[in-house]
This record gives structure tokens, sequence and C-alpha cells, in this order.
């Protein structure tokens, strides 16, 4: 994954938060037809995903009680209405060299500049019930703050957490057709979003230094929520 290029910012508890660029990736539990299965990609397009990488997979009914749930690969299998997918998985290593990006930690690739080691966290809404506007517990989570869901046309308020506090100035990106957007959160970490029909993904990332691990600089987290509206 390459450094995202817009400019961080000091924020609090000395994170830094970047704009969610078309740089930046997500992952995901994404419902179909088939079942659901764990999706990774960025700007619009799915890439490979490991399962590898997959550190857990969760699921919550409507009145926030666990489900069974097992892993078969990227396939996600479990008993139950679920209300909300919940998805920890780590991206691993990626190291900055003059011929650009590559997999692994600064202090096993030749000549790394710097490096950061990425994790992603992703939110599947199936169901708009009590559950919506309670957090969850991921470590980097966006949570929506409307009771209802939202229709096609309005806006979507929501709050970004980090360890389940808020994420001040966070910068919040979605797509609109082909066009990448993006807003800020206030000192609460609070915004609105726009909504489109069907199906949508809002996503936030911030970055905090590692200044005492020799394998990357800096921790690098994005957060997908992802809904459906009509």
């Amino acid at each position: 994954m390459k450094n995202p290029s817009s400019l961080c910012h000091a924020a609090a508890l000395g994170l830094l938060l970047c704009a969610a660029t078309a740089q930046a990736h997500d992952a995901w539990i994404e419902p179909s037809s088939a079942g659901f299965t764990v999706v990774f990609g960025h700007d619009g397009k799915l890439e490979t995903a490991l399962a590898s990488k997959v550190l857990k997979a969760q699921a919550v009914d409507a009145a926030g009680q666990a489900l069974p749930l097992r892993l078969e690969g990227l396939k996600v299998a479990l008993d139950g209405r679920p209300s909300q997918l919940l998805l920890h998985y780590d991206n691993g290593f990626w190291s900055r060299t003059p011929q650009g990006s590559r997999s692994g930690p600064k202090n096993e690739v030749p000549g790394a500049l710097g490096a950061s080691h990425a994790l992603k966290y992703g939110k599947t809404l199936l169901a708009w019930d009590a559950q919506a506007t309670r957090p969850q517990g991921l470590p980097v989570e966006i949570v929506p703050q409307a009771t209802q869901a939202p229709a096609a046309g309005s806006r979507l308020p929501v709050q970004v957490l980090w360890d389940g506090q808020p994420l001040a100035g966070a910068v919040l990106s979605w797509h609109e057709g082909a066009q990448e957007k993006d807003t800020q959160a206030d000192a609460q970490g609070r915004a609105s979003v726009p909504v489109v029909q069907g199906r949508q993904m809002v996503s936030a990332s911030a970055r905090r230094p590692l200044p005492n691990d020799p394998r990357a600089d800096t921790l690098s987290v994005s957060s997908a929520l992802v809904f459906e509206a009509r």
C-alpha cells in the first residue's frame, strides 16, 4: 500500500489523520446471494483478499448478541439473522523504497526508506436497527448517528471513534460515481456524508507513529462502513 499523498496533520493523542485517497485500501464482509465473503479493494475495484490476513470476523444480531460464525477461507458461514458483520484484517507491513512500495517490514527490505503496518476494519450493516448507532468495538470505527435508515438524497450523520474515543478531525471519504469525495469531522469526530441509492461505502483513515518498532514507522488504519440505501 502506498502512502497517501495528502498532507497529514497532528491530532489528539498523537494521531496523524490522512484523507482516504484512491491509494487507501479497505477490507469488509460483502453479502451476496451466495452468502458472505471477505473482500479487499480500493477505488471501487476489488483485489485479491488473503484468508491468512483475516484476524477475526464477527456477526451481531438485532439484540447485540454475537452469533456463531465460522470462517472457511474467505467465506463466512453463520447461524441466525445478522444485523452487522465486523471484520479485522491485517494487511501486513509495506516498505517505501526508491523503486516504490514493497511488501515487508523495513528491517527486512533492502534500501527501505520507511514502512507502515496496515490494519483494516470493516462494518457491514445488514439491518438498520438499534445496533446501527451503537459502537461495536472496532479499534477504529464509523458509527452512524441516525436511528432510521437514511434515504437516498439525504445526509447521514456519523461519528468516528479510535478505541472508543472521538477521533477529532477525522477525514472520511466516499465515491459519487467515479469521483472520490471527502469531508472532515469536527472535534468530536462528527461529520455527515451524502447518501446515494444502492450500496454505499464510507471510509475513514488514520495513522499514528510507531517510534520503537524496527519493522515500521507508522501504524496505518482504515475503517469502512458499508450499507444499502433506498
